[in-house]
């Protein structure tokens, strides 16, 4: 099932939106690589709009920045990021207008980026930089 949406997300990114240079599913996760990585707000709300109408009208789709290219996660409607129009997120707890226009990027992000990192991966992270310094 889980690859079935995976090809509808995929066939709706190559044939809908302009400017994707690479496109990968690791895991759920959709990777893109943009030409213009200014693009990345609007792809954002193109394929979480595509997402809301054809696949789970109840999910929603987080980004975030991964070096070079952009990561979507899809994640359940509470659990989404709040970074689109002030008609949508009016009310919620600690959202201004003006906090909508700055990306996607926060603290918030970061946190839950690594509060639900495995501890193997976060082992492996902090032997890497204890060998780089040499012990």
């Amino acid at each position: 099932m889980f690859k079935e949406v995976e090809k509808k997300i995929e066939s709706f990114v190559r044939a809908e939106l302009a400017g994707v240079h690479r496109i990968d599913f690791v895991h759920g996760t959709l990777y893109l690589t943009l030409d213009k990585p200014s693009d990345c707000d609007f792809i954002h709300k193109e394929i979480r709009k595509y997402y809301k109408e054809f696949i789970n009208p109840e999910g929603g789709v987080n980004m975030y920045a991964v070096g070079d290219e952009f990561a979507f996660d899809f994640v359940p409607e509470e659990s989404e990021a709040p970074v689109f129009s002030d008609e949508e997120y009016s009310g919620k707890e600690g959202m201004m207008p003006d906090d909508i226009d700055k990306g996607i990027w926060s603290e918030f992000a970061e946190d839950e980026m690594f509060s639900n990192m495995p501890d193997d991966v976060d082992t492996l992270l902090n032997l890497e930089a204890e060998s780089k310094r040499g012990k």
